[in-house]
């Protein structure tokens, strides 16, 4: 019953949001950052969930264990990336959204060089 409660919250916060915007433009933005704020803080049991999940897998896994920090670290760079950006554009800076998902990108291949080199290696020794 998680969606409901989120779908409350952001229900609630686009009507504040919209009252607010005839009113008062700059409190617009903050209603929109509270309504994100707890919409996150209301995931993080399903977060804690999928992280355990996650650990009791990397503890049954014998090969490629390098491989889960690597991944976690996508993963959340992919999340915050995405969230930081549909923030921009909601407050109307497309720019500035386009940008941070461009940085997001890079940051993202240059967390994975590690796995490209794991990769490029496994290629080099199958070919000796």
């Amino acid at each position: 019953m998680e969606i409901i409660k989120i779908i409350s919250i952001a229900v609630a916060g686009i009507l504040v949001a919209s009252i607010t915007k005839s009113i008062n433009k700059e409190i617009t933005l903050y209603v929109i950052l509270a309504t994100s704020i707890l919409i996150i803080m209301s995931m993080l049991d399903s977060l804690k969930e999928i992280f355990g999940f996650m650990e009791n897998i990397y503890s049954d896994v014998t090969y490629g264990k390098e491989f889960f920090p690597v991944m976690f670290k996508v993963l959340a760079l992919a999340y915050i990336t995405d969230f930081t950006a549909q923030l921009c554009k909601d407050t109307g800076e497309n720019s500035i959204a386009s940008k941070v998902e461009m940085a997001g990108k890079i940051m993202i291949f240059y967390a994975a060089l590690p796995v490209l080199t794991a990769i490029l290696e496994m290629i080099e020794q199958i070919l000796s």
